[in-house]
């Protein structure tokens, strides 16, 4: 199958932003609020005494003793306050069961098959597991999950609230236990979200973290257009004051942190991502020369369509495959060939 020139698929897992906030007698919902100081930092860098060839610069013994004041943004929890809160929404859609754009109907028939085959053997589940353990798991809070104690409720239609004590305990192979069975209402959850055009699935997600006295916190980090300010922290307006926050992409990041079909020996787990991009090791672990990356597969999608009607999910390599493909059909993005 080849590429077309207009492919695209909408987003099936839209996360709003996850707001930082706690709790006074006077207010449910006071922000956390982001400050801004300036302080002398150290001149510490490689190139601050280095060449590019690794030869020593010519400097006097005091010009690396110098201060490098600088201006950087901060988050702490204020000292009187115990307890954190962190809230977002999360709206699931089955948008992957069609291309939104196509411009060849032979590639829009065969993915649209695609998914429909996939849906038909419980695909849908796997990848509705793999989403709901990420957010059960509290791998949202990023470097926020290490507090000393982290507690989750969820909220949505059609079924009753989830709570869970000790969220941020959990792991990915660990033993769930007491949480088996808010992983099993959630999973079934999300799987009909995007399996079911009208099943409308919004989420509230709200994570109370246990903190130590004026602990620091860590939201998202914005680019900074002000030269001036070394590191920014995102915020958004509530009631007139700065609230900090992650944004949505880096939430849905975490949520999407699912792929580790790319090697039968991967030991962690990456974003779902075209190229299987590892950030960390700043490598990419599906390559086009190993034939692992999206648009490779995506050639084969007839091939899968009927394997999986002969076999459903059962060959293991090729359902490693079948469910990298859906993972990214759902993340969604562009995904045609150049003009040229």
């Amino acid at each position: 199958m080849k590429l077309p020139r207009q492919l695209s698929y909408t987003r099936s897992l839209s996360p709003g932003k996850a707001v930082f906030f706690y709790r006074t007698p006077e207010s449910d919902f006071e922000p956390l609020q982001i400050e801004r100081q300036k302080i002398r930092g150290q001149k510490s860098g490689f190139a601050e005494a280095y060449k590019n060839e690794a030869t020593p610069k010519e400097l006097a013994p005091q010009d690396l003793a110098f201060g490098n004041p600088h201006t950087i943004e901060l988050c702490y929890v204020p000292p009187t306050v115990q307890q954190l809160y962190c809230r977002f929404s999360l709206r699931v859609e089955a948008n992957s069961l069609e291309p939104n754009v196509c411009g060849e109907p032979k590639v829009s028939y065969w993915l649209t098959r695609f998914m429909n085959t996939y849906k038909q053997h419980g695909g849908f589940g796997e990848l509705a597991k793999r989403y709901a353990k990420n957010i059960l798991m509290c791998e949202w809070l990023w470097r926020n999950k290490t507090s000393p104690n982290v507690d989750l409720e969820i909220i949505g239609e059609g079924f009753d609230p989830i709570s869970i004590s000790k969220a941020n305990r959990l792991r990915w192979d660990g033993k769930w236990r007491e949480a088996e069975e808010a992983l099993h209402i959630l999973t079934e959850v999300i799987q009909t979200g995007l399996e079911d055009p009208y099943s409308f699935c919004f989420l509230e997600i709200t994570a109370k973290l246990d903190t130590y006295f004026g602990q620091e916190i860590y939201p998202s980090q914005s680019f900074s257009e002000n030269d001036d300010v070394a590191r920014t922290y995102a915020y958004t307006q509530v009631a007139g004051k700065d609230a900090a926050c992650f944004h949505s992409q880096k939430v849905g990041a975490a949520i999407q942190m699912i792929d580790d079909w790319y090697d039968e020996d991967a030991n962690k787990r990456l974003r779902i991502h075209e190229y299987g991009a590892d950030y960390k090791n700043v490598i990419a672990r599906r390559a086009p020369n190993n034939r692992l990356d999206f648009y490779s597969l995506l050639r084969k999608v007839a091939l899968y369509v009927k394997e999986m009607e002969q076999n459903g999910l059962k060959n293991q390599e090729q359902a490693f495959h079948i469910h990298y493909i859906a993972a990214v059909l759902i993340k969604g993005g562009l995904f045609q060939r150049t003009k040229e």
